[in-house]
């Protein structure tokens, strides 16, 4: 995939939309900031459950990009907070979830929903297709309640 070509015509995409990545591994952390960023998203990182707990005290995504491992945390945790966000403010925050490992998904979060699991590495132009969806099905979702600016501006094959 050419990023030049694949995403030219996509600059403004996510505008308005607050991301919160979540991942130990620097590197696909930076690419997902990245490449959102240049698509217009508000992106806030964190490299650790903890982390990113914290960051939730006062930020409020629109959807979270969450790696399913983190050594010595649970991501059941966050999970969970994010549920109760959800019933405090009747707020759905889309959760997509990524890892490298085909094993043991299901059994790591059993009580939790999440809208998408994505086996590293995967094709950005796909990723960034179903956060605007994503996105779009969370705001019709939530249209009772305070929405941001986030209009998708055009499909992405």
């Amino acid at each position: 995939m050419n990023l030049i070509n694949g995403f030219c015509l996509a600059v403004g995409i996510l505008k308005g939309v607050q991301v919160l990545v979540v991942d130990n591994d620097r590197d696909s952390r930076d690419l997902y900031a990245i490449l959102l960023k240049g698509l217009s998203a508000n992106v806030i990182t964190a490299d650790s459950v903890k982390e990113a707990l914290e960051i939730l005290s006062w930020f409020r995504p629109n959807i979270l990009i969450c790696e399913i491992r983190f050594l010595g945390e649970s991501i059941y945790t966050l999970l969970n907070t994010l549920s109760v966000m959800e019933a405090d403010n009747g707020n759905h925050i889309p959760i997509i979830v990524t890892s490298t490992s085909t094993t043991g998904t299901d059994d790591l979060i059993p009580d939790v929903e999440f809208e998408e699991y994505l086996l590293k590495p995967f094709d950005l132009e796909r990723f960034v297709s179903i956060i605007g969806n994503q996105v779009e099905k969370a705001m019709a979702k939530n249209s009772c309640s305070e929405s941001s600016s986030f209009t998708l501006v055009s499909r992405l094959a």
